[in-house]
């Protein structure tokens, strides 16, 4: 960035306009910006932050006294600045806001709000860019790179607040640093681990009392199972059992659990012996029981079958005749069903016979060559009759033809009269759009003047009541003044007044101690007990007391309070009176009101004018919509007229061919309907002949071949005659019965085979032969009860073995998965911790010996990147003696790493800033603010600084020191940079002849160009 121009303009000391031309001072490369103190030397510094910010630097951010004091009332404050960015060049002009002349304002003036205007020079000459005064601040300082405060701090070097920062505490100088290094990311990633680490920790705390709840769930359990279960302890063998681990308490659980088990394990063994005892014994009972009942029932079913077996024999006679009749009998049904069927077709041939001889003359026969000629008759017939019917179609077609032919001829004229007729209004109709044309048809130019007419109307409205507001408010505030002024002359005669009474009151002071001497005691004065000449009042005079002195100092605040109020007022109505008058401008209300009279007759005018456009604008529109519309109906009619010609032609030749065709198929009928009914008549006739013919020859065969399968299957069946196969023949009911004997024989018998071959027919016979009986009822009940209560006992037993051992089980699960609990929460516990310990490194606690946050520790890198730069300049400013050098060591409990000492070459000793002296203090403070400057350019991406200003402090520096800063400054410039030395120091201008004075007059500043350019070569 670098500086081209700077004109100033009735700003802070400035009353007139000033210009310096940088480019100048550029040639020599360092200049001196001198003058006297408050001569206005930093206010062009201001000047340039304004012109680029639209406001000033450090301290005196946000103040309002910019305009010079000093300038003419109507004179306008302003700076022009030109400068280059990058490549790009830039003309920014700003006007804070002042208070310029006004008839009507308050105290006759109003309110100028601040402008700005940003140009960019271009090929074309200056182009605008923007006037808004927020957004030509934000743009300059986006190109740049830098903020307000970075800029000041990088191209402005202000010594003082440098030589603070040099010797300030480690706290700030991190606000300092914080201000110039966005550190906000790293803020941000403490905030984030100090918010993951309290999730972390919930999670952590959430597991935890898991793995405890489990812990205690598993010991509860185990213990509520044993309780009651096993011996109870002895207190010795119970507090070593409190001394056991975790785990250790676990096992023990488990063995106890386990010897439990085995002992109700051993008696269910026990008592299972005797369970099968009694249920054998049981069961031997129940079985002879069993097998004596199935003997009674051997015996038993003997007998039934000895008794109904001749019966059975007889009846398997007759079904086994009434199966071989009911097996040829469908023949017999077949050989009836083909009598009928032959007797029906021989009627109906006979029919058909008699319609063959009377309507077609023709005596058929009824063998199959008769048959062969009927069905070649019908072929024939068939075909003809298909022609005939088809061509009847298109002779009804020839009437819709000749109708159609008609309409399409018809539809060509109408179609050609439409089409003249519509070129004829066409023709018209262009001929008065021609004139509509030619007339005022600019609408938007008609809206757009009644618009303005009426905001004109609208805003003199407005101002006619603001301007009878105003000069209402202007006689309320004369008033107002008027009493105010009264109101403090009073306020000043009451205070006079009592100024007066206490300078009365204090020349009455010798009076009133000599009033209170008395003779013999000391003096209040002087001590002396004797009072040779004590004050004598006058005759008439009056001693002033205080209460005299509280009733006037009564009177002033009273007076001074009804002068607040009314100063109150009257600034009431003049901010009242501000706003009218800015509302309603100079102008009086009769002027405002003729200018309304003369507005409401051209608003008339416009009006009329805007109804008489906007209806000539609607006619022409619809003239155009109606040109448009026959045009493209003469086209369509014209097409329409060409295709309706050719489609009547195609439909004349159509019908001619037509009629050509008729009168051959017609065979000399008038029509093709009496044709078509004959020859339907005939050959539907003949189809029928055929079809009955061919189904008597069919019947025929059927019968015949019905007949001889019936015989042939009833002999073979058995029966000879007819008489035989009927008397074989049951009905359904005897059939039935006669199944019904036959199936209980054969249960009967299958019944004794399978009791006879039966293990339990045979025990019986055993046991018969031994001598023994079936038990009794009361016998089996007993042994029954015997191994019921057995098996309960076993039950009972074989419970606690299973409860003890799902107990046993369950435990051993509740351990297996709070090991896997642990195993799953372990990691998560672990990585806590390395959180934990991480979160409060970054925070500056745990390991973190330096105390140094995140955000502080980022911000110690950069102090010492400035250290290292400072140290380049410092080291050639003090003949290598001092460097600048960043201090990390541990500060007790407080934070470390924002330090800085300064290493003496000479003792080889590092030195507090501290104990620097002033000369040394300002080479520190100089080169430690050129080290920030470039380390916040390289950090921000600024451009390069090609114009920097030094402010003060040279004044501390000896004739040696000065040289070597003055070297380190002419360093600085290598590169093409602008360097200005602000300094009032006689011995400045004498080593730089090239400087730009600033004379301070009572009337205000100005600026002189001194110097010659050639004494820079």
């Amino acid at each position: 960035m670098r500086i081209h121009k700077l004109q100033i303009q009735a700003f802070g000391p400035f009353a007139g306009s000033e210009e310096i031309n940088f480019d100048e001072l550029a040639d020599g490369g360092l200049f001196l910006l001198d003058g006297p103190t408050g001569a206005g030397k930093s206010s062009i510094l201001d000047a340039i932050c304004y012109a680029l910010y639209g406001s000033l630097p450090g301290s005196r951010t946000g103040s309002r006294q910019i305009r010079s004091d000093h300038a003419a009332s109507d004179l306008a404050p302003e700076i022009v600045c030109e400068l280059t960015i990058g490549d790009r060049r830039f003309e920014v002009t700003r006007s804070p806001a002042w208070m310029r002349p006004s008839k009507r304002g308050k105290n006759k003036t109003t309110e100028q709000k601040a402008s700005s205007l940003l140009r960019e020079f271009t090929g074309s000459g200056w182009k605008e860019l923007s006037t808004r005064n927020d957004e030509v601040g934000h743009v300059l300082g986006s190109l740049m790179g830098l903020d307000r405060e970075q800029f000041t701090k990088v191209v402005m070097l202000p010594q003082g607040g440098f030589a603070d920062f040099l010797r300030a505490k480690a706290k700030d100088r991190e606000d300092l640093l914080a201000n110039l290094f966005d550190t906000s990311d790293y803020a941000r990633i403490e905030e984030e681990f100090a918010a993951r680490l309290a999730e972390e920790r919930k999670n952590t705390e959430t597991i935890e009392a898991r793995l405890s709840a489990s812990e205690e769930s598993i010991a509860a359990e185990a213990a509520a199972f044993l309780a009651g279960r096993e011996v109870p302890t002895n207190s010795e063998e119970q507090d070593d059992a409190a001394l056991l681990s975790v785990d250790d308490r676990f096992a023990d659980f488990h063995r106890r659990i386990d010897v439990l088990r085995a002992q109700a394990d051993e008696e269910a063994q026990k008592l299972r012996v005797q369970k099968t005892r009694t249920a054998q014994d049981a069961k031997k009972l129940e079985e002879q029981q069993r097998v004596f009942a199935r003997l009674g029932e051997l015996r038993a079913t003997q007998t039934r079958y000895a008794q109904q077996h001749e019966g059975a024999t007889i009846a398997a006679s007759k079904l086994e005749h009434d199966v071989k009749a009911v097996s040829v009998q469908a023949y017999l049904a077949q050989v009836k069903t083909a009598q009928t069927t032959k007797h029906e077709s021989t009627l109906s041939w006979e029919k058909h016979q008699l319609w063959l001889n009377t309507a077609l003359e023709l005596d058929c026969g009824s063998d199959l060559q008769a048959l062969e000629d009927l069905r070649e008759r019908a072929l024939a017939a068939a075909e003809e009759h298909a022609v005939a019917k088809s061509a009847v179609e298109e002779e009804q077609k020839r009437t819709l033809l000749a109708a159609q032919v008609g309409k399409a001829e018809q539809l060509a004229t109408e179609h050609k009269q439409t089409r003249d007729k519509a070129q004829a209004e066409v023709a018209q109709l262009k001929t008065e759009r021609e004139k509509l044309e030619a007339e005022d048809v600019d609408q938007v130019a008609a809206g757009e003047n009644l618009q303005q007419v009426k905001e004109r109307q609208q805003l003199l409205t407005t101002q006619i009541e603001h301007a009878t507001v105003r000069d209402d408010l202007e006689k309320k505030v004369l008033l107002a003044r008027e009493k105010a002024s009264a109101q403090e002359l009073k306020i000043v005669d009451t205070e006079k007044s009592l100024l007066a009474l206490r300078t009365e009151q204090l020349n009455q002071s010798a009076l009133r101690l000599a009033a209170a001497l008395e003779d013999g005691q000391p003096c209040l004065v002087c001590g002396s007990a004797e009072h040779p000449a004590p004050a004598q009042a006058d005759a008439d005079a009056a001693l002033i007391d205080d209460e005299q002195i509280l009733e006037f100092e009564a009177a002033v605040a009273s007076a001074r309070s009804q002068g607040q109020k009314t100063a109150q007022s009257r600034d009431m109505l003049l901010a009242k009176l501000e706003t009218a008058q800015q509302a309603a401008g100079e102008n009086t209300v009769e002027q405002l009101r003729l200018d309304l009279g003369e507005t409401q007759k051209t608003l008339e005018q416009a009006t009329k004018r805007q109804t008489e456009v906007a209806a000539r604008v609607k006619k022409l529109e619809q003239v155009r919509q109606r040109v448009e519309q026959l045009t493209a109906r003469v086209a369509q009619v014209t097409l329409e007229h060409a295709t309706a010609v050719q489609n009547a032609q195609s439909l004349a030749e159509q019908l001619k061919q037509l009629d050509a065709k008729l009168t051959e198929l017609r065979q000399g009928k008038d029509n093709l309907a009496a044709l078509v009914a004959e020859l339907s008549q005939q050959s539907n006739g003949l189809s029928g002949a055929v079809q009955s013919l061919q189904l008597l020859h069919d019947a025929v065969a059927a019968l015949d071949k019905a007949e001889a399968t019936w015989n042939t299957q009833r002999t073979g069946a058995g029966f000879a005659t007819l008489a035989d196969f009927e008397a074989a023949l049951l009905d359904a009911p005897e059939r039935e019965q006669l199944r019904q004997i036959q199936r209980t024989d054969a249960d009967l018998a299958s019944a004794i085979a399978t009791l006879e071959q039966s293990e339990d027919c045979r025990k019986a016979l055993e046991l018969e032969t031994d001598g023994l009986r079936a038990p009794d009822e009361e016998q089996i009940l007993e042994a029954a009860q015997l191994a019921r209560a057995a098996e309960e006992q076993f039950e009972v037993a074989r419970e606690r073995v299973v409860l003890a051992q799902t107990r046993l089980e369950r435990h051993d699960e509740s351990v297996g998965q709070l090991e896997k609990l642990r195993a799953d929460a372990g990691p998560v516990i672990e990585s806590y911790r390395r959180l934990r310990s991480l979160a409060e490194v970054i925070r500056g606690g745990g390991e973190n010996l330096y105390k140094m946050t995140l955000s502080t520790y980022v911000l110690a890198a950069r102090l010492e990147e400035v250290a290292i730069a400072a140290t380049e300049r410092l080291d050639a400013m003090s003949g290598g003696r001092y460097s600048l050098h960043h201090d990390d060591s541990k500060q007790g409990n407080s934070k470390s790493g924002l330090g800085l000492r300064v290493l003496d070459s000479w003792t080889g000793k590092y030195r507090e800033t501290q104990t620097l002296s002033g000369g040394e203090t300002f080479m520190a403070s100089l080169a430690l603010a050129l080290g920030l400057a470039d380390v916040i350019s390289h950090h921000s991406g600024a451009v390069d600084m090609q114009t920097l200003f030094v402010d003060e402090g040279f004044g501390s520096l000896d004739a040696e020191t000065l040289e070597e800063v003055m070297q380190a400054l002419e360093n600085l410039r290598a590169g093409g940079r602008t360097i200005g030395l602000v300094s009032h120091v006689a011995e400045m201008k004498q080593r730089i002849t090239n400087r730009v004075s600033v004379l301070k007059t009572q009337h205000g500043s100005t600026i002189q160009r001194e110097g010659l350019l050639t004494l820079s070569l």
